[in-house]
């Protein structure tokens, strides 16, 4: 018998923002444009970027991920209680 995963996990791209992405045209092998589209800024959970996340998690301020293969993913509800966590703070002070 199998238990079924009820969590839901998130992936850094949930989480951190991520910058835009200009238009480009390129020139393939045959000589051909090929116009890869832009892509427009992104606000992730927490507002941070990935960089900024792994220093967190590295001073122990942020959760740490679960680690499944090489994919680091996040349970929801650990996010959700951090983000709490820092209104709190923010409203205690």
């Amino acid at each position: 018998m199998t238990q079924q995963i009820s969590e839901q996990l998130l992936r850094m791209s949930d989480l951190a923002n991520t910058p835009s992405v200009p238009e480009r045209i390129v020139i393939n092998k045959s000589g051909k444009k090929i116009t890869i589209a832009a892509k427009p800024a992104q606000g992730g959970i927490v507002g941070f970027s990935s960089k900024h996340i792994y220093h967190l998690i590295d001073i122990g301020h942020f959760p740490k991920p679960i680690k499944i293969g090489r994919a680091s993913l996040w349970r929801r509800s650990d996010i959700e209680s951090w983000i709490e966590k820092q209104f709190e703070k923010i409203t205690n002070e």
